[in-house]
């Protein structure tokens, strides 16, 4: 199962865009909510971030051990993964 660790969907259109194309895709995914309290090094939200991947931010993606951040570099993941054993089917729906 992939999961998509984010901010809040409202402040963060970095978090956003790669929730849009998952939802728009139609690929089952876990959404990941990382609540957001400082960018200081000893906040919650930066530990939380940082140990899931070293750049400390989000969006990131979760898939089979692997974490992808910034959201072109999870878009081109995506696209180069095989979706047809997930519950959905990778389909853009139009």
């Amino acid at each position: 199962m992939i999961e998509l660790c984010i901010g809040n969907k409202n402040y963060s259109s970095w978090s956003m865009r790669p929730w849009v194309l998952l939802r728009q895709a139609g690929i089952a995914f876990e959404e990941v909510i990382v609540r957001f309290d400082s960018f200081d090094a000893a906040s919650r939200f930066k530990q939380t971030v940082t140990a899931i991947n070293p750049v400390g931010k989000v969006p990131v993606l979760l898939h089979e051990g692997l974490a992808v951040w910034d959201t072109l570099a999870i878009a081109e993941y995506l696209a180069a993964q095989d979706f047809r054993d997930f519950e959905e089917p990778y389909r853009l729906q139009r």
